[in-house]
């Protein structure tokens, strides 16, 4: 059972176990309070029995023997804190928790606070708003297995809905502890009684002490609550501990436990052993109903005993963390049979920040926050920091600059500081420091350390020349410079130190290079730049042989010592491909015998076939610029220090990860004097100004993925409130759709990885799509991302998130956005305006057709009128002449003779003028009337054969596709007479065998084809007609003033095709419904003068 922030032991399995046996030292002490433990306990005995013979509840029984364990302090945690500067809302924090989430929430005495490892923001009581929290005072926090948030504020219990960011209200008074059994009920203590809860149904039910019932609960102010392993219930009184049937409502077990103290609460371990604390520390064995007390003490004083546990946890490591009231924070060493102790100490501003914690609470990173009686909050990470500190001394006062490190041929550890030579055992953390000498005043200014073939151990000095250690001794040898000798040492500053191939020790001095010769103990010196003082920062040896020299302010040199060969590589603004700074730190050869420089402004590749370098900066994700020293791991990782922590360096995908001081690094610069080194088992060595760290490459990078949410969302650079007309119905962390206005087109989003470990380096990458493709990388400093003036449409946000060194959180989150259009870019808008413009333009061509139709009727009515005045005139004039003139000649041709030879000629007049008499009747009827109503175009140009009186064997048909419909009756003319035209000329004049009329009665036209496998006509008089002959031309016009197209294909010897083709609005009668005409004749009303017209018409 976990509760409350306890750990237990129990005393029976620790017992066998082994994990209390006494030392003599402790027996000792033991007996020397044997007798104050056993007066002290007799009372409690006295009173348990009492109500024993009372016949009331079973009581436990107090073991007399006390338990007392020795405490020392550590050293080895880094706390970070958070304050009311960092925006928390009150500086004592006594409940915390970490939602489904990842969400941390701290309460306070002002406030319920909720964490992204960045920013806090605030609940409390608004008077104007009733889904407020109830009150400012927070007295209980506690999450459901459901996920809720259940928090105790003054007279209310109060339920949180993280989506609306609103409570729910439920009367029960003063809550300071909730607890949820297996059943799903909630448990709440209060100062009034203990409560029952279904948050189901919300039913509440009340428990309280009843003095005329023994078996009721001790007392009514009820500290705790909560259910063990076993599923046995214990509820938590200022009398003691109280076993609790759940079903009856009564006591079956007490636990006497009288100490004062404002909490009393227990918790259950791994191994099932039940602890439970107030003002001190105990054991309950639930086999044999004992209770035995613990207390512990400082090692150098045993007559005094830390009291006052507030609170105790389990990580997940199963190391049993104490918070106490003044003693600051305990861990349990089950190995040593100890309690470490962590305090505050003021000179080091990563310890404790203070000696009273309320509460203890460990996240899903295993990382365990600590609530404080006025100073915030503190956090700390139970497993091993990546990196170790090395030489560390909080109470130290000395510089904590480290010159160089390495590593012997024996595995042991050497460490130059300004002050001296420091030998570090690396199992205990003790080091034994050599000065040049005697004295703690004498510096020894180690920058370099080597170790030659021999085992000598030599080390460059700032200034004191060259030493050689004797390991036996302790003793140094010095090697100086001396103007008298031309074979000393060059110069007393030796900033590099080298063992080539040959086993040769080379160092390099201010501007010289120093070649050592064992065997006489002589220096031959190179000054390879004589017009120049060069100040070397860096010497290696290439696989050639070849030393390559980084100076503090000339570049790069390369001098190849068996020619004598010098090769100069500067830094030139004005040329590409050079080095990025002339001050050069490091040079290494990674395992392809590549090189690469560390410079005070940037990582380079030098390509040795080219002579060029490619530079890497902070714009790559270098943290930063300065690099002091460049290493290569087992996986062919580079790793450096900079000034600004720790960096690796992928180069094939070219990539950087960057550690900081939460990492385990003694501070953030680690440049200097390039001091770094790779022992044989792989771990590395880093030094600097802020100190020395070691670490192995493979145990660095964490496999957490954090959760990412979005913090906040702002319009125009407000906040915008949850609920009402705002877009936001949802709180922004758990809202999946954003719907806004044209004018809400300028927002801004904010996230948080929800990793608390060192948020400072958590890593970020955010896009928007339908805007952007590619992802925006980003630190934690710039975890805003802002979009202006984008055009209506739909897009999606998505942000992850990751550790320094992890993966990123994918698919991490996802935020469905909604731009509307204005109202005349909707889509409704733009449906209607569609529809509206197909309408318009319907109705345009509809009046246009109407107006064509009216056009052509009132041409048909002209024509009409015209034929029957020419008919008339014809009938009058010409016809009746004809007539007067045959009938004349008719009389002259009888009175001839039969025999004269005149009368043959004149009979044949007579013929002659008949029929044209007969022809001009024709004429005169097709002009004053059209065709027969009653018969149809199919039977009309049937009969114009046999009107032809055509004998010739012509295959001659006529047919009819399409459901046939009356047509315009002057159309119809018109068509005839166009058909007829055709027809004659293709009887009379084509020569044809097979003749074809095909009439089709379409929706959206009528068609007349007339086609014939004759003769065909000549191109030229299809283009401009015959002399005085009208035929062709007067079905063109005929065709165009009825609004018909005609069109007539023929080819030599292929026939003829005669095409006319009418708009069925035009050709047919019936070709709107009566809604429809009636709508017409409202929008363009008829003329008296047509109607009466057409009913002419009609009536004719």
């Amino acid at each position: 059972m976990r509760h409350a922030g306890c750990c237990a032991i129990s005393v029976g399995k620790l017992s066998r176990r082994g994990a209390f046996c006494s030392t003599p030292r402790i027996r000792g002490a033991l007996l020397s309070v044997l007798c104050l433990c056993f007066f002290s306990v007799v009372p409690q005995m006295r009173a348990a029995q009492r109500r024993i013979t009372q016949g009331a509840v079973p009581q436990a029984s107090v073991d007399p023997r006390q338990v007392r364990l020795p405490v020392i302090d550590g050293t080895d945690i880094r706390f970070a804190r958070l304050s009311t500067a960092d925006g928390l809302s009150q500086t004592k924090v006594a409940q915390i928790v970490q939602d489904d989430q990842g969400f941390m929430w701290f309460g306070t005495q002002y406030g319920l606070n909720r964490y992204d490892g960045y920013n806090f923001k605030v609940f409390v009581h608004d008077p104007g708003n009733p889904n407020s929290l109830s009150g400012v005072f927070i007295s209980a926090l506690f999450k459901d297995r459901d996920g809720t948030l259940w928090v105790g504020c003054d007279q209310f219990l109060n339920k949180l809905d993280p989506a609306t960011e609103t409570f729910t209200h439920y009367s029960v008074p003063f809550v300071t502890h909730i607890s949820q059994d297996t059943a799903g009920m909630l448990w709440l203590a209060s100062r009034t009684g203990f409560y029952g809860l279904d948050p189901p149904t919300g039913r509440l039910r009340q428990y309280s002490h009843d003095p005329n019932d023994p078996s009721s609960l001790s007392s009514n102010d009820v500290k705790s609550s909560g259910e063990d392993k076993g599923g046995r219930f214990w509820v938590a009184n200022t009398e003691g501990l109280d076993e609790f049937d759940r079903r009856t409502g009564k006591v079956t077990l007490h636990i006497p436990c009288h100490e004062p103290s404002s909490v009393l609460s227990f918790y259950e371990d791994r191994f099932g052993v039940f602890w439970i604390f107030r003002s001190g520390l105990a054991v309950f064995d639930r086999k044999t109903n004992t209770l035995t007390h613990y207390s512990f003490h400082e090692v150098e004083s045993l007559s005094t005993a830390l009291t006052g546990v507030t609170a105790m946890l389990e990580d997940e490591n199963g190391t049993l963390w104490l918070g106490t009231h003044g003693a600051g924070l305990l861990k349990f060493d089950r190995d040593h049979r100890r309690f470490i102790r962590y305090r505050n100490n003021p000179a080091a501003a990563d310890s404790l920040p203070q000696n009273s914690v309320d509460s203890l609470f460990a996240d899903r990173e295993g990382s365990i926050w600590a609530g404080l009686g006025r100073k915030g909050l503190t956090r700390f990470a139970t497993k091993p920091l990546p990196f170790t500190r090395l030489l560390h001394n909080p109470s130290s006062t000395t510089d904590p600059f480290v010159g160089a490190i390495y590593e012997d041929r024996q595995g042991v550890l050497w460490v130059g500081t300004p002050e001296a030579l420091n030998r570090i055992d690396r199992e205990t953390g003790h080091y034994t420091s050599y000065r040049r000498t005697a004295g703690p005043a004498a510096s020894t200014d180690v920058i370099t350390i080597r170790e030659d073939r021999s085992g000598n151990l030599w080390v460059g000095t700032y200034g004191h020349g060259l030493l050689r250690f004797d390991r036996r001794t302790g003793q140094f040898k010095t090697y100086q410079h001396n103007p008298a000798d031309p074979y000393s040492l060059s110069n007393g500053f030796v900033s590099r130190l080298l063992v080539d191939h040959n086993g040769t020790l080379w160092a390099a001095t201010g501007d010289t290079l120093n070649r050592f010769h064992a065997a006489t103990e002589r220096f031959t010196t190179y000054k390879l730049d004589p017009q120049r003082n060069l100040f070397y920062q860096e010497l290696v040896e290439d696989r050639e042989g070849t030393l390559w020299l980084g100076t503090d302010s000339s570049g790069l040199r390369r001098f190849d010592p068996a020619t004598s060969q010098l090769t100069v590589y500067q830094h030139d603004m004005n040329r590409p491909g050079t080095l990025s700074d002339n001050r050069v730190n490091s040079v290494y050869f990674d395992a392809s015998g590549t090189m690469w420089l560390g410079t005070q402004n940037g990582l380079n590749k030098f390509d040795r076939k080219k002579g060029t370098f490619t530079a890497y900066t902070r714009r790559d994700g270098l943290p930063g610029n300065a690099v002091g020293c460049v290493l290569e791991d087992d996986h062919g990782d580079l790793w450096m220090s900079t000034n600004n922590g720790v960096a690796r360096f992928n180069p094939q995908s070219r990539t950087f990860k960057s550690y900081s001081t939460p990492d385990g690094l003694p501070g953030p610069d680690l440049t200097g004097w390039g001091a770094c080194f790779k022992s044989p088992s792989g771990e590395m060595f880093f030094g600097g100004f802020s100190g020395a760290t070691a670490f192995f490459p493979d145990g660095v990078d964490t496999l957490y993925t954090p959760p990412i949410v979005l913090t906040n969302f702002q319009l125009s650079g407000n906040p915008i409130e949850i609920g009402g007309h705002s877009p936001l119905q949802k709180s922004i962390s758990y809202a999946s759709d954003l719907i806004l206005s044209r004018q809400q087109n300028i927002f801004s989003f904010t996230f948080a990885a929800l990793s608390y470990s060192n948020p400072a380096t958590n890593r970020y990458r955010y896009k928007l799509e339908g805007l952007q493709g590619d992802w925006s990388e980003v630190g934690s400093d710039r975890r805003l991302a802002t979009y202006t003036t984008l055009p209506a449409g739909r897009y999606t946000f998505r942000a992850q998130g990751a550790t320094s060194s992890g993966a990123w959180s994918e698919p991490g989150v996802a935020l469905r956005i909604e731009i509307l259009p204005p109202w005349w870019g909707t889509s409704w808008f733009r449906v209607a305006s569609a529809a509206l413009m197909l309408v318009s333009i319907g109705l345009l061509y509809q009046a246009r057709i109407h107006r064509m139709k009216r056009q052509f009727q009132a041409r048909l009515e002209e024509r009409v009128g015209e034929r029957t005045r020419i008919a008339q005139e014809l009938h009058d004039t010409l016809l009746q002449g004809f007539l007067s003139a045959s009938m004349q000649l008719h009389v002259a041709t009888d009175s001839l003779p039969s025999d004269s030879p005149s009368k043959p000629p004149l009979s044949r007049i007579l013929q002659l003028m008949g029929q044209v008499i007969e022809e001009g009747r024709n004429v005169v009827r097709g002009l004053r009337s059209s065709q027969d109503p009653s018969l149809d175009l199919e039977q009309a140009f049937s009969r114009i054969r046999q009107e032809l009186s055509i004998e010739e064997e012509i295959d001659f048909r006529v047919i009819v596709g399409g459901q046939p419909q009356p047509l315009h009756p002057v159309l119809r003319d018109e068509v005839y007479r166009i058909g007829r035209e055709a027809l004659i000329n293709a009887f009379r004049h084509s020569r044809a065998m097979k003749i074809e009329v095909e009439i089709e009665y379409g929706a959206r036209h009528f068609r007349l084809l007339i086609r014939d496998n004759g003769r065909g006509i000549d191109p030229g008089v299809l283009r401009s007609g015959r002399d005085r002959h009208w035929g062709l031309a007067g079905m063109r016009e005929r065709a165009e003033k009825a609004g018909a197209r005609l069109n007539v294909r023929s080819r030599a010897a292929a026939g003829t095709e005669v095409e006319l083709c009418v708009p069925s609005q035009i050709a047919f009668q019936c070709q709107f419904s009566d809604r429809w005409q009636r709508w017409f004749a409202k929008l363009y009303p008829r003329k008296a003068g047509t109607e009466t017209t057409e009913a002419k018409k009609e009536g004719r």
